[in-house]
């Protein structure tokens, strides 16, 4: 568990759950960057990777402890910074049309003072097009609303290949100087649509994560506030719209 971000006006703290697939790489990618747009709210960040959540299997939930002192210490100690924290993002493979067994198990382990009154955002991932995908976040929006939680409406899905790279930055910058070269070798190739095309589709994916999770921060503030006592926060989130591609 690591904390990434810094302090800002009104700091709130989210965590970020890294579910496992078997492909270690695509993990790490879709990761790196959700961490990369979650900084950008300048809020703390908890982060729950696969080897923090690499955990027994469930047989006793904190919450089914009356006396808190008998719960083993890391759980005791996981519970009390989740319970610190305003809003959950959960970043989720799909594995056989399901949840995550590691993700799953985890989140059993504790109850709904956990989750009560806070958002929680669903990114979902894989190898083919969006169909397992309406399954795992169907299932996962159900296990986490009976833990009282407010699940942001939209979902975003991310096929493998508009996963953004980690070089993406830098040759979107250089694009501009080597796109004749570029155009003309790919038209040589046959290859100059589908290029275009999987640019395209990441940067929407890029375009839509943002937006998800700017409507993510905004909820939490609204939630955060209220329980201050405080106005909602002025300003609205943008419209979203998220394609299952």
């Amino acid at each position: 568990m690591a904390s990434l971000g810094s302090q800002a006006p009104h700091c709130l703290k989210y965590a970020i759950f890294a579910g496992s697939s078997k492909d270690s790489k695509m993990d790490e990618k879709v990761l790196k960057y959700v961490v990369k747009v979650v900084r950008d709210t300048r809020h703390d960040t908890l982060l729950f990777g696969p080897d923090s959540m690499d955990v027994p299997f469930v047989k006793k939930p904190v919450h089914y402890y009356s006396d808190r002192s008998q719960a083993p210490e890391w759980l005791r100690d996981a519970e009390k910074k989740l319970e610190q924290c305003d809003g959950f993002i959960y970043l989720c493979p799909e594995v056989n049309r399901s949840i995550p067994p590691n993700l799953a198990n985890f989140i059993d382990h504790f109850g709904s003072n956990i989750y009560q009154a806070k958002p929680a955002a669903i990114i979902t991932y894989s190898d083919n097009d969006s169909s397992g995908s309406i399954w795992v976040s169907n299932l996962l929006s159900i296990k986490l609303m009976s833990l009282s939680a407010h699940i942001l409406p939209c979902f975003l899905h991310i096929p493998r290949q508009n996963i953004p790279s980690d070089h993406e930055d830098d040759s979107e910058k250089n694009s501009s100087e080597h796109s004749t070269e570029i155009g003309a070798t790919a038209v040589k190739n046959g290859e100059a649509g589908s290029t275009k095309q999987s640019r395209a589709s990441t940067s929407d994916t890029k375009l839509q994560m943002c937006r998800m999770i700017e409507q993510f921060d905004w909820l939490a503030k609204a939630l955060a506030f209220r329980k201050e006592g405080s106005p909602f926060p002025s300003k609205g989130p943008s419209n979203l719209s998220v394609r299952f591609e």
